[in-house]
């Protein structure tokens, strides 16, 4: 067994310590499903605890999915493993773990927060958890150095003339054949297309799908940019709500039910803000209604590559009955952010109808950027670079988890994502992340507040936290200061 160290002194009782590292044991793989687990008294004695503190702590996985008991036999991991739960201090569940606090933040406090989040990112004065994307630390530098000084001598002259306007031919082709390797084929009569990032990429489906007026469906809490974007471009956002296992069909069936949407938006894998995963049983239902009610359904799945735990699930394109769903993609989070290279992959009808649109804004992407993608992907560069990047990600979740667990109050709630860039907190009903959020500005800390990712602008009493960014004792440091100012407005 791995080593593992628990905390007498810490906050949180041994039992729950215990519990969340043998959890996180069988999440990485130490112990595989349907495995027996070492006897109690092993156990005990392996990890210098008593066997009543094995027995609360096998008893909270057995409850939560994680275990399961055979009498006369022992405990054994459970043939299939669930989702990462919402972890809770001292708080009752509720149906709608997400939704946080009704207040309504007023429109002036929000301010231009796209802007905003990436100036503070770069602020060197600042230790910013705001904006989610590869730091420098993490980038491969020096293979892309090496492969666009390469590119640039083999391309000559062709470096610097327009490419194709549905992309460079060979990164199409390189990219066909990259998904293909990784399971997810672009299927028969479909197509793909090159965008400057997905944020461009959801501005193409907008404006190329709705005129000022529709309603568009989107989660609730929800990525902040197609928030701030359908309200630029005068549509109406409807929300949605979203649980620990990803959209609410349910409420989802009521709002298809009222009418006259035209798109519905989600985020599948380590949803932004709250980083959990929409399951395959709830995708299957989504498609099938959205299909049934006639909206185009936008996979957002810029997050998908970064899974450190657990099996990926089918994306909406790659299920039956999916030609309404249009995929956008992004090496802006695997990658490099500075790259600006997105995909959407369509079908061909649909790829037509946003295609003068993408002419018109766009025009055409720099051949350069695009060839030398194309090479990192065929001589597996990007692969390599995806393998250390789930790991450095997963050790920077654990370092915040770690982190917001011993230092934040009683009554705070936070995700445990599987994978992606950032934890959903949900802090005790009457504090005020605005507040909070001022104050930590003056501390030299930053963070994304609740209500930036609400349509109604309720949430007052949430965050999100981007893990991505930093080292893991830069992050245990911080977020043990951030912790410390949530006591004093707690």
């Amino acid at each position: 067994m791995t080593p593992v160290s628990l905390d007498p002194g810490a906050p949180s009782p041994l039992y729950l310590q215990l519990q969340r590292n043998l959890r996180m044991m069988i999440q990485r793989g130490d112990w595989q499903p349907g495995m027996r687990l070492p006897a109690v008294p092993e156990m005990a004695q392996r990890f210098e605890v008593h066997r009543l503190t094995v027995l609360k702590a096998l008893a909270g996985l057995k409850r939560t999915g994680w275990v399961q008991t055979v009498q006369g036999r022992g405990s054994f991991v459970a043939p299939r493993l669930p989702e990462a739960p919402l972890l809770r201090m001292g708080r009752e569940e509720h149906a709608l773990p997400f939704q946080g606090s009704s207040r309504a933040a007023r429109e002036h406090e929000l301010g231009p927060w796209l802007g905003e989040t990436l100036g503070r990112a770069q602020d060197p004065s600042l230790v910013s958890f705001s904006a989610g994307f590869p730091p420098a630390d993490l980038l491969p530098g020096a293979d892309l150095g090496r492969l666009f000084r390469h590119t640039m001598k083999d391309l000559g002259p062709e470096a610097w003339v327009y490419a194709h306007p549905e992309g460079h031919p060979p990164l199409l082709a390189a990219l066909g054949r990259w998904l293909a390797q990784e399971g997810k084929p672009i299927p028969e009569g479909w197509g793909i297309r090159t965008v400057p990032g997905a944020q461009a990429g959801l501005a193409l489906v907008v404006e190329s799908l709705t005129v000022p007026g529709d309603r568009v469906l989107v989660e609730s809490p929800c990525y902040v940019g197609i928030l701030a974007l359908l309200q630029a471009l005068g549509r109406e956002a409807v929300p949605v709500p979203v649980d620990r296992h990803g959209l609410d069909p349910e409420r989802l069936e009521t709002s298809l039910q009222r009418g006259e949407a035209k798109l519905l938006f989600t985020v599948p894998n380590f949803q932004n803000p709250t980083g959990m995963t929409l399951t395959r049983g709830r995708r299957e239902r989504i498609l099938a209604m959205t299909r049934q009610h006639g909206v185009t359904l936008v996979e957002d799945d810029v997050y998908g590559d970064l899974r450190f735990t657990g099996a990926p699930i089918p994306s909406f394109r790659s299920l039956e009955g999916a030609d309404h769903v249009i995929h956008v993609g992004s090496f802006s989070k695997s990658l490099a952010a500075g790259l600006r290279l997105g995909h959407v992959i369509a079908p061909a009808g649909l790829l037509e109808r946003m295609a003068p649109m993408q002419d018109v804004h766009t025009i055409a992407l720099p051949t350069l950027s695009q060839a030398a993608l194309a090479r990192f992907l065929d001589e597996g560069g990007f692969h390599r670079h995806v393998l250390r990047l789930r790991r450095s990600l997963r050790q920077r979740r654990d370092a915040m988890l770690e982190a917001v667990q011993a230092s934040f109050p009683e009554g705070t709630e936070f995700t445990e994502p599987k994978g992606g860039m950032h934890l959903w907190i949900m802090l005790p009903e009457d504090c005020s992340a605005l507040d909070l959020h001022r104050e930590a500005l003056r501390q030299g800390l930053s963070f994304a507040p609740g209500p930036l990712f609400f349509a109604d602008g309720r949430g007052a009493n949430c965050l999100r936290l981007n893990f991505s960014t930093h080292p893991p004792e830069r992050i245990r440091e911080a977020t043990a200061r951030l912790g410390r100012l949530v006591h004093a407005h707690a």
